[in-house]
């Protein structure tokens, strides 16, 4: 599935990632795939309410500034299901972590709309997921020109060190909260920012502090994420926003079609 000529990634991305916690990754998409993914994520906000797609909390009206969160379009629209497939995307995965397969956690569509919006908390994502281990990650694949000003990402560089730290409630905190949530050891660390190209993404460690500001632009940001479970992580259980749905069984690896292999060695 996919196109199968592969981005080259190079050992320095692969260090650059396992130092900093994230890399940003130029032109992994044309603009004709991007232009693709446009349409079909388009099309699942016109189907949210039908299919009740918005699967962040829907009542939380602070967090629904933050963005509009639409997960596991894979299993709704095949155009989003060959992407999840892409094996040049999911590649990219599988050598970041240097492992044998990645399989499929979930996607999610994140528009973060213009004028009324907040920002995402500093947070790490692993602390979240259902996974007893560490090595999870997403790729945060931009789909518009995302700037400072649009809501890119920050990365607080070398944060996946710390391990897990206590979650933080995503809909109520400033974003001035890195102080509150990080080690005084870390304090000193510059958050950097990550200004994408349409085509472009970075990928993050589940446990790299991330943000990301509000739009303060005219235009929405919209960004296809696809989290990946490297090989030998197991299932925790955990009340997570895609719900228990797959029988898996506390300590078990990750299997099953929920959660299918998109890169194998």
């Amino acid at each position: 599935r996919g196109p199968m000529n592969l981005y080259s990634l190079t050992e320095d991305h692969v260090r650059f990632y396992e130092e900093h916690g994230y890399v940003q990754l130029d032109n992994v998409l044309t603009m004709d795939e991007v232009e693709v993914l446009r349409r079909a994520v388009a099309q699942a906000v016109d189907d949210k309410n039908k299919y009740n797609l918005n699967l962040g909390p829907r009542t939380d009206e602070g967090y629904a500034k933050v963005f509009l969160q639409m997960v596991n379009l894979w299993e709704r629209y095949p155009v989003l299901e060959d992407y999840i497939h892409n094996v040049r995307v999911a590649e990219i995965a599988r050598k970041l972590t240097r492992s044998k397969y990645v399989r499929l956690w979930h996607d999610q569509a994140l528009i973060k709309y213009p004028k009324d919006s907040k920002a995402t908390a500093w947070h790490q994502d692993t602390v979240y997921w259902p996974m007893n281990e560490a090595g999870g990650l997403s790729c945060w694949m931009a789909l518009d020109e995302v700037t400072v000003e649009r809501g890119c990402m920050w990365f607080v560089p070398g944060s996946h060190k710390l391990g897990p730290l206590p979650p933080i409630d995503l809909g109520n905190v400033l974003p001035d909260n890195l102080d509150a949530v990080l080690p005084a050891s870390f304090r000193g660390v510059k958050p950097v920012a990550v200004e994408l190209k349409p085509g472009s993404c970075t990928f993050h460690n589940g446990l790299t502090f991330h943000y990301a500001g509000p739009n303060v632009t005219d235009i929405p940001r919209r960004a296809m994420v696809t989290i990946f479970i490297p090989a030998g992580i197991t299932y925790k259980k955990h009340t997570h926003i895609v719900g228990d749905r797959s029988n898996l069984q506390p300590g078990e690896e990750f299997h099953g079609p929920l959660f299918p292999v998109l890169a194998r060695d």
